[in-house]
């Protein structure tokens, strides 16, 4: 009897070629890493606590249950945020599939399915493989354990090409990287919005400014505001825009800028008395006091 029964070869939307590295680490919260970069994929997935990220020109907080991906290429390095210890799983691997293109730039914030994939991808990964000094994974290479499970690295491929395919097909909101960026300010990070905040403040020095011209000018409600910049300092945005102010009314009475009255009606105050008042409250002198103890 003629067989006519039609053979279909598989699609290969991902094929993974090499692993390169797989390790899960307790990472210090003063970690830091001085960088890298190589010719394969690189992918990163935060357990616990958050670390700060950089990949090329973008510097953004990778938060507990989040993953990025870093391309061939680009640099990038890992370090903790001075409050708490992270935990994290990296996995490096080659591959050339166009559908990698998909994950450049992106942060994913995985569902319980695709953590308890990841978790399969692990914990197969290592029972195959181990590196040859535990202590330093980032720099160090793969060996197959002698007493790797029969399979276990096919399968750590099959399992690693399924968990992209199910990232690939993820439907929740993603985020980029250039969206996440973190910028150092005073010493403490904060993302775009809270920079774009503090920059309004800084920008207006000699303008007036409520709490609700802030909210409507970055297009937000007064207390989205005040929540973004606790994220940055205690004390409310109101006494932190009035400190703006009094420094800059130190840095005029120094140069000898016009006299005080002038440069109350400068800085937007109802009147020198209520300038001197806050600025009393600033520096525990008056305008004055200050003046005279500027050395000459």
């Amino acid at each position: 009897m003629e067989d006519k029964f039609t053979r279909l070869d598989f699609e290969r939307l991902i094929h993974v070629e090499k692993i390169i590295t797989i390790f899960y680490m307790e990472f210090s919260k003063s970690f830091c890493y001085e960088g890298e970069r190589h010719d394969f994929w690189e992918m990163v997935y935060i357990d616990k606590g958050e670390m700060i990220c950089t990949a090329d020109r973008n510097r953004f907080v990778l938060k507990s249950g989040e993953m990025t991906f870093h391309k061939p290429n680009e640099f990038h390095n890992l370090s903790g945020n001075d409050r708490d210890a992270p935990n994290a799983s990296i996995l490096t691997f080659q591959c050339r599939s166009r559908a990698m293109r998909f994950f450049e730039g992106k942060i994913f914030r995985l569902d319980p399915s695709e953590r308890a994939l990841l978790s399969e991808v692990f914990a197969e990964g290592l029972s195959c493989y181990r590196l040859e000094d535990e202590q330093n994974p980032l720099l160090q290479n793969l060996q197959k354990r002698p007493d790797a499970p029969v399979g276990s690295s096919q399968l750590t491929k099959n399992l690693l090409e399924v968990f992209l395919i199910r990232l690939y097909r993820h439907t929740e909101e993603v985020l980029t990287k250039k969206a996440r960026r973190s910028y150092v300010v005073d010493g403490v990070d904060v993302p775009y919005d809270v920079k774009e905040l503090l920059e309004l403040l800084q920008n207006n020095v000699y303008g007036k400014l409520t709490v609700p011209d802030i909210a409507r000018r970055l297009g937000k409600s007064e207390g989205a505001v005040k929540q973004l910049f606790a994220r940055y300092k205690p004390g409310g945005i109101m006494r932190y825009y009035n400190a703006l102010k009094i420094k800059e009314a130190k840095r005029l009475l120094r140069e000898g800028s016009g006299n005080i009255a002038r440069i109350a009606d400068q800085l937007h105050y109802t009147d020198p008395q209520y300038f001197a008042k806050c600025f009393k409250a600033h520096t525990n002198m008056t305008p004055s006091e200050y003046k005279r103890s500027i050395v000459k």
